[in-house]
């Protein structure tokens, strides 16, 4: 075996359809998307190079740009301030072996493998201003100055959108979650106790720190979705009311395929990939930290 491997040629054999997969499905793509975001191209007439104008307009011109950018950091904190903590609450009560915990946990992850159109239209209906289930509920409990067109009011459209996409992943961070403190040893949290390390003290002093790798890993993927959500927007509201609710997803979506501005969409592409790299990049710095070791 160890022969076999260090043969270039049957490493070359190995390695090849990935590598071919990777540059025909990756590389190729994004490499176009670049050519095209210094043209102006309709896709019918021929192309228009214009160096740097998609850009420049990006940044100058286009107001919904700024807004768009604007949401997209709106829905990274609500995961990294709301989601993020909610699910390590539930995967650390589930992690604790309680009668029905394996029920509970497939209940909470129930919602990330549903359609995520489904989610949209169902959440839509709730939110309905008139036969909504949420302004009935609150109408019962006598709060009837608390409803609201949810959808329909621009100061309200973008933190519904936001509640739903927690909502439905919050149950795929658990399960990450899970997995991790599940590959933490029980003989810590015992020898925590002869210390007296209980409760929240065993949790900041053992659980936090030997999670970090899981943790960090959940704090990269949820910036990452949370600039890349597109169809909770496009299904429920459209970016609207008002563009109150437009991300940089959907804004490049109307820009390619609805107006045919395919050169100015890929100059927003090129930003979305940018902007991804960076938070991530940003993310790994931020929270690495030596290993943990007891």
């Amino acid at each position: 075996m160890d022969k076999a491997l260090s043969n270039r040629w049957i490493l070359a054999l190995f390695l090849g359809p990935g590598l071919l997969l990777v540059f025909v499905f990756f590389l190729v793509p994004v490499l176009t998307t670049v050519f095209y975001s210094l043209h102006e191209w309709d896709g019918v007439h021929p192309m228009t190079f214009i160096g740097m104008d998609n850009y420049v307009k990006m940044f100058r011109v286009d107001p919904v740009f700024w807004q768009a950018v604007f949401n997209g950091l709106v829905f990274i904190a609500a995961s990294l301030f709301v989601q993020l903590p909610i699910s390590f609450c539930i995967a650390l009560l589930i992690s604790r072996g309680l009668r029905g915990s394996k029920w509970f946990r497939n209940i909470y992850f129930f919602p990330v493998l549903m359609s995520t159109t489904m989610v949209s239209i169902l959440w839509g209906k709730i939110y309905d201003p008139t036969n909504g289930m949420l302004n009935a509920l609150l109408e019962s409990l006598g709060l009837h100055s608390w409803t609201a067109a949810w959808l329909g009011d621009s100061s309200t459209a973008l933190i519904s959108v936001t509640a739903v996409v927690q909502w439905q992943y919050v149950g795929y961070y658990m399960l990450i979650m899970y997995a991790g403190l599940q590959s933490i040893p029980e003989q810590y949290y015992e020898a925590a106790k002869l210390d007296g390390a209980t409760g929240w003290k065993a949790v900041r002093h053992i659980t936090l720190p030997l999670l970090s790798d899981v943790l960090k890993l959940n704090v990269v993927l949820s910036i990452i979705y949370s600039l890349k959500v597109f169809e909770h927007v496009y299904v429920m509201t459209n970016g609207g009311p008002v563009q109150s609710t437009t991300v940089m997803a959907l804004r490049m979506f109307q820009e390619a395929f609805l107006k045919q501005n395919f050169g100015y969409g890929s100059a927003l592409a090129v930003f979305l990939v940018m902007e991804c790299v960076l938070f991530a990049w940003l993310a790994n710095r931020l929270t690495s930290r030596e290993q943990v070791q007891y």
